[in-house]
């Protein structure tokens, strides 16, 4: 089975120094017709749990009812969250604690000056007091915390932290790239490896489980990523399906790169045909250069291959100086008749 990741908004109640602008324009909801697509093909493309993410989910102005739909359809539910409206918004969560999977609070820094300088002035207290509500309602949860030049020092204080709290795991992942990222709080790629090793380290007699998003050094070429496994589906805020979150609501010269498809134009069963459709594509790229050698170290990180594919972000080179290596010649865009294309492509 797989989840489907849901958009909310475009909208938060943050200004964080490693997200980009668009966030912050205060435009864009989720409209509920796109959810009631999302549920009425749901069970058809294997979908059996629904995620809300953002922008901050909670921002939606049906985010009650969004929620109350999923339980009764009977899909299980998560939620990414700053935390800040988490107190508001958990006597509902509580009331469908049967179809909640867990809460992710996204915790940026082991103390509050940490964590307020990338989040802004106070959200580190916010967070702690939604975890003191979630411990009280009796709802599971985790941390995920970014990692940047700010924080990364702080990996075995964030893993005792989400203990002495009562979360259930803490994740660490890299700070994406975007065309607005600042490059000072990049993490250069043989840093990125090492914070990497502490990690993997540091899990084996951690009190909470302990991991890291997809994004890290693969040495596979074939990387580990939820859609590229088929086993996750994002939809942005405007309805689209897409072919994986990154830069979903960015709305720069190249915007709508990754788009499969609307899901006001067409139905969640055709969308997700066409998603398989570029999957398999996307392997098949990646076999193609692969097999000529065109990969460069750096290239195995898998978010960074990802965004020079697809072109998302006009100018990388801004951060050669840090290590990080000059985009391919040209992005790839090959389309594959659905009727054609394989759900699954066994040899990637």
């Amino acid at each position: 089975m797989a989840r489907i990741v849901l958009e909310l908004t475009n909208r938060c109640n943050l200004r964080c120094r490693h997200c980009y602008d668009e966030r912050h324009a205060s435009t864009g909801d989720l409209p509920c017709e796109i959810v009631e697509t999302v549920l009425r093909g749901g069970a058809s493309c294997g979908i059996d749990h629904v995620c809300f993410s953002g922008g901050e989910p909670t921002l939606h102005k049906a985010f009650g009812t969004i929620v109350e739909r999923v339980c009764q359809e009977g899909f299980a539910f998560s939620i990414v969250t700053n935390g800040l409206n988490f107190p508001g918004v958990s006597r509902l969560l509580a009331r469908h604690r049967h179809r909640l999977q867990g809460v992710t609070f996204s915790l940026d820094g082991a103390d509050a000056s940490t964590h307020d300088r990338l989040r802004g002035a106070g959200s580190y207290r916010q967070v702690m007091r939604a975890a003191a509500v979630a411990v009280a309602r009796d709802l599971p949860f985790t941390f995920n915390c970014v990692l940047t030049r700010e924080n990364h020092n702080q990996i075995e204080r964030m893993i005792e932290l989400g203990a002495s709290l009562g979360s259930r795991g803490v994740r660490f992942g890299h700070l994406l790239f975007t065309a607005e990222t600042n490059p000072g709080l990049i993490l250069s790629p043989a840093e990125r490896r090492e914070v990497e090793e502490r990690i993997w380290t540091l899990r084996t007699g951690a009190r909470v489980p302990v991991g890291m998003a997809p994004g890290y050094f693969s040495e596979s070429p074939h990387f580990p990523c939820g859609p590229l496994e088929l086993q996750e589906f994002h939809v942005d805020h405007r309805g689209n399906l897409t072919f994986c979150c990154h830069l979903s609501g960015y709305q720069g010269p190249n915007a709508g790169r990754d788009v499969v498809g609307s899901l006001a134009a067409m139905s969640l069963v055709e969308a997700c045909e066409e998603f398989r459709a570029r999957v398999a594509t996307y392997r098949s790229d990646k076999r193609e250069r692969v097999r000529a050698g065109m990969l460069t170290g750096t290239d195995h990180f898998p978010c960074w291959y990802c965004v020079k594919y697809m072109g998302k972000v006009p100018d990388v080179t801004i951060l050669a100086p840090l290590g990080w290596d000059s985009p391919p010649d040209r992005p790839i865009h090959r389309r594959i008749h659905v009727a054609a294309a394989p759900h699954r492509d066994p040899a990637a």
